[in-house]
């Protein structure tokens, strides 16, 4: 830690344990934004960009409510998710007890800071598929599908670099994630359960105006 002493990332790294350090380096970067690239993607292809390219009129021509189509879309972008995260979790458990077998980690907190990191992505992946349910254009729906979202992931990012910048955290709801209180064993119901209603009531709302609006079919 001495190398790294009062630098931005000795802010990130304040846990020097082994779960500490993975918390503040891929449950931060790479265990955010490579599924958040995913998300973006996936989502926009989902609904808005099959309505942006005409296939959605083949799609809806059968006879096939529009409800049903957008709620298997919707389960679809939610099983991908979890299955991630499902692997991310089996392979660090293998990992720990191949490579890291000599060092203690608590199972029950890395198990937690999983189904955050899930709930976290669930709640982010409606935000991307609520515009993907707005607009028919894929460049409107990539606009702010993609564009929240990755402000979300830089707000966290810099509220974390520097106590100056530590207002932004009230600007993301990545912060919901708090993996500093899992850690620390602090109570992590409520915005575990924040999430889970974000996540739920977007996708809900996307579902909503795709059934309700005029496509240009």
């Amino acid at each position: 830690m001495d190398l790294i002493k009062d630098s931005a990332l000795a802010r990130m790294v304040i846990n020097t344990t082994f779960l500490g350090m993975l918390c503040s380096t891929f449950y931060t970067m790479h265990g955010v934004l490579l599924p958040l690239v995913y998300i973006i993607f996936t989502a926009n292809s989902l609904i808005a960009a099959q309505v942006d390219r005409g296939s959605m009129a083949y799609v809806l021509s059968a006879p096939v409510r529009r409800s049903t189509l957008v709620l298997t879309q919707a389960l679809y972008l939610i099983a991908a998710l979890a299955a991630m995260c499902a692997v991310i979790t089996l392979v660090g458990l293998a990992s720990i007890r191949l490579f890291q077998s000599d060092i203690e980690v608590d199972l029950a907190d890395f198990l937690l800071v999983n189904l955050g990191l899930f709930l976290l992505l669930f709640a982010t992946s409606g935000v991307s598929f609520l515009f993907s349910c707005v607009f028919n254009l894929s460049r409107h729906s990539l606009a702010l599908g993609a564009g929240i979202p990755i402000a979300f992931f830089l707000f966290d990012l810099l509220s974390t670099v520097s106590g100056d910048l530590e207002f932004f955290r009230y600007f993301t709801i990545n912060t919901l994630f708090d993996r500093d209180a899992i850690l620390a064993g602090e109570p992590v119901l409520l915005p575990f359960a924040a999430l889970a209603v974000i996540g739920v009531a977007l996708y809900g709302a996307g579902a909503r105006v795709f059934t309700r609006k005029d496509l240009p079919l």
